[in-house]
């Protein structure tokens, strides 16, 4: 089944924010926290998730991968609530400098949200091991997380997955292994493997384009030492259907992985799916 979150990332977008945020001096409670020396054991009421990243990079920035959380009903009811009051207080000078002109609705107002963020950059240099590709170790509310897109740097958002991509559920008291991502540039030839599909000099009309691959784990990966001793899972993925993202500068889609994501006629679809039929 391919998972429907146009509703739901209507609310997520907003709710965009660096992991490095800080809110009137006092630091935001993290989306994830990198942790660089595996824990002695796992925290019941957190969870992890495990992956290695590609360590390309666009002249001094690397290449860094975005990963989401959807939102719970008391995340959306805290922004809204706190969208609401920003939205009243600033409404008096709002209509004051439009005069007889047109005024923001509610939808179209934008505003500093000091709530907890749902979206965060894996940083590369924060790594559990090293090596050709860096083995990172995430602490995460237990949810449910979007491979969303690939940035430069820490900050934003450069490209999204809007053309389809997966999801998976980070489970409390768990370590998620997701497998290996990779992330380049993609309007020429990649040194990386996995991104063939979204290569071509066309992804450089107009700006810089990035590409993201995916390449899943499965119940005979290899894991860390460190973590060897504590409860370990592949992710079990869900492929998500295309989506509206207004916050990135360019949009492409998850490369297809094989036997999970494949496209068709430019619509995701789950491959899985397709051999059951």
């Amino acid at each position: 089944m391919i998972r429907s979150i146009t509703i739901v990332l209507l609310c997520l977008w907003m709710l965009f924010l660096p992991t490095t945020s800080f809110s009137k001096g006092k630091e935001r409670e993290l989306a994830a926290v990198q942790l660089q020396a595996a824990p002695s054991k796992l925290r019941p009421d957190m969870a992890y998730i495990l992956l290695k990243t590609s360590t390309a990079k666009s002249g001094m920035f690397p290449i860094q991968h975005v990963l989401i959380r959807e939102p719970s009903k008391e995340d959306l009811s805290e922004y809204l609530a706190a969208k609401h009051k920003a939205y009243d207080e600033a409404l008096p000078e709002m209509q004051k400098k439009a005069k007889d002109g047109p005024v923001l609705t509610f939808d179209q107002f934008g505003f500093d949200y000091q709530g907890s963020p749902n979206s965060f950059v894996v940083i590369s240099k924060k790594f559990l091991e090293d090596g050709d590709m860096r083995t990172i170790l995430l602490e995460v509310r237990p949810a449910t997380y979007i491979v969303y897109g690939i940035t430069l740097g820490d900050r934003g958002l450069v490209t999204c997955n809007c053309l389809g991509t997966i999801s998976f559920e980070a489970k409390s008291g768990i370590i998620t292994n997701i497998g290996s991502l990779y992330a380049d540039k993609v309007h020429k030839k990649s040194q990386l493997p996995n991104l063939e599909d979204n290569l071509g000099e066309q992804m450089f009309q107009y700006g810089l384009i990035l590409g993201q691959a995916l390449v899943p784990a499965d119940a005979g990966a290899t894991v860390p030492a460190s973590v060897k001793a504590l409860p370990t899972e592949p992710a079990q993925f869900e492929v998500v259907e295309q989506f509206y993202e207004p916050g990135a500068a360019g949009i492409n889609r998850l490369a297809p992985i094989q036997g999970l994501l494949g496209y068709t006629k430019g619509r995701p679809v789950d491959l899985r799916k397709s051999a059951a039929n």
